[in-house]
């Protein structure tokens, strides 16, 4: 991946954003009995996927891109529990999520 243009960032972003805020509305849903919150989930999951096809489409590795999404995605997802619902997160999450994008580093470079 040495040339990234910004149009494949713009998707590795769209992808982990609209996953993660699928997941931050997830709460909200009360056990996917409410429709609105219900449907913004299934649209933010939608478009998330849609990006990562969009990425595939492109020439992106499914092998590449699906962990650095997933670390995106779970990333914003300890952000926002953390800030819109007040979630204290353990020293042992942070620690394992740090350990993971550290092996995700080597392993791309490899």
């Amino acid at each position: 991946m040495g040339n990234v243009s910004g149009g494949t960032i713009a998707l590795f972003l769209g992808a982990a954003i609209f996953q993660a805020a699928g997941v931050s509305i997830l709460p909200l849903t009360n056990g996917m009995t409410r429709l609105w919150p219900s449907v913004l989930v299934f649209a933010g999951y939608a478009i998330g996927i849609y990006c990562m096809a969009k990425l595939i489409a492109s020439g992106i590795d499914l092998g590449f891109m699906v962990p650095v999404i997933t670390l995106l995605v779970i990333g914003g997802a300890i952000l926002i529990g953390i800030f819109a619902y007040g979630e204290n997160p353990s020293m042992i999450k942070l620690g394992l999520l740090g350990g993971a994008a550290v092996m995700l580093a080597f392993a791309s470079a490899a």
